[in-house]
């Protein structure tokens, strides 16, 4: 029984770390430069050059991130693997046309995973447009990694709670039938010597 719940522990611990991750929709439309906060996992889209492109959060480490870059995602291309390192401008050529299209930079990794990147279409920068820095919010996901989380231990500590109360009472039901069925046996054994007697 214990093996059961350690691997039902298990399946559901790993399932909430496949699940949570998250896809973000960066929009240059108005402001050029994007702030962003993703963890391992997570994706952020965005539209650039009539395509649409994709970059993929594949490990996180204290100064620098492994990432996957999908340029122009809707014809199918294969992703591209590249490592940002801590205030490094990583540069992405997206059509391949010898000029930079998106600059990406990793400000800061926090102790508890969290990646803080920026983000900067460099035509619409160079085209003098708002220099402000836009904060991308939100993922696209319904329930976020925390509310995933949260569901798991609930899950979690109903399933410990259910195990310790019914091996608990299933031990105290045997006592008190054993206990019935001695006291029982007294009693029937108490009965027949009185008969006995009586004859």
């Amino acid at each position: 029984m214990n093996r059961i719940a350690l691997g039902l522990f298990l399946f559901l611990f790993s399932f909430s770390f496949a699940s949570a991750s998250e896809s973000y929709d960066v929009d240059f439309s108005e402001v050029s430069t994007q702030a962003i906060f993703v963890y391992d996992g997570d994706e952020i889209r965005f539209s650039l050059l009539g395509g649409d492109h994709v970059i993929i959060i594949e490990d996180v480490g204290s100064s620098s991130i492994k990432v996957d870059i999908g340029p122009f995602v809707d014809r199918q291309n294969i992703l591209t693997p590249g490592l940002i390192g801590l205030d490094y401008i990583m540069k992405l050529d997206l059509d391949k046309d010898g000029v930079t299209d998106l600059n990406v930079a990793l400000y800061a990794v926090s102790a508890e995973g969290e990646v803080h990147l920026v983000l900067q279409d460099v035509r619409a920068a160079d085209q003098g447009a708002p220099e402000d820095v836009g904060l991308v919010e939100g993922g696209n996901s319904g329930i976020s990694k925390i509310g995933v989380l949260i569901i798991v231990g609930t899950l979690i500590l109903v399933l410990v709670l259910f195990l310790v109360f019914r091996n608990g009472f299933w031990s105290d039901t045997e006592k008190k039938t054993e206990e019935h069925v001695h006291h029982s046996s007294e009693k029937t054994d108490s009965s027949e010597e009185l008969k006995e007697e009586a004859s």
